[in-house]
């Protein structure tokens, strides 16, 4: 699996601080102990995009299974009829979303 090209930036009033990198990772969100399937639609050091049927509500506080990074913890800040965006606790270091097993 490889990375896509980060977005360009729109316009010089786009303030993200972080490519971001279109991906397609099947993967599970948990919300107060209960898991619900997702999928990354993309993803950047300092959030993501997620599909999901889940309802959430902004400012959830959320645990997204990342690929060898393991949960990792944001808060949903937008909402749109079909994605959730999540502003991470921290960075994530992107590239070991992609990491392969040392016997791959």
């Amino acid at each position: 699996m490889s990375f896509s090209k980060p977005f360009e930036r729109r316009s010089r009033h786009d303030r993200r601080a972080f490519p971001r990198y279109a991906v397609d990772l099947p993967t599970h969100l948990s919300i107060n102990g209960t898991s619900a399937p997702c999928h990354v639609v993309d993803v950047s050091a300092s959030g993501a995009l997620l599909r999901t049927d889940r309802r959430l509500g902004i400012g959830d506080r959320i645990s997204v299974d990342l690929p060898h990074c393991g949960p990792t913890i944001g808060t949903v800040v937008r909402l749109t009829p079909s994605h959730v965006a999540v502003s991470f606790r921290g960075l994530l270091v992107v590239s070991k979303l992609y990491d392969q097993p040392a016997n791959a």
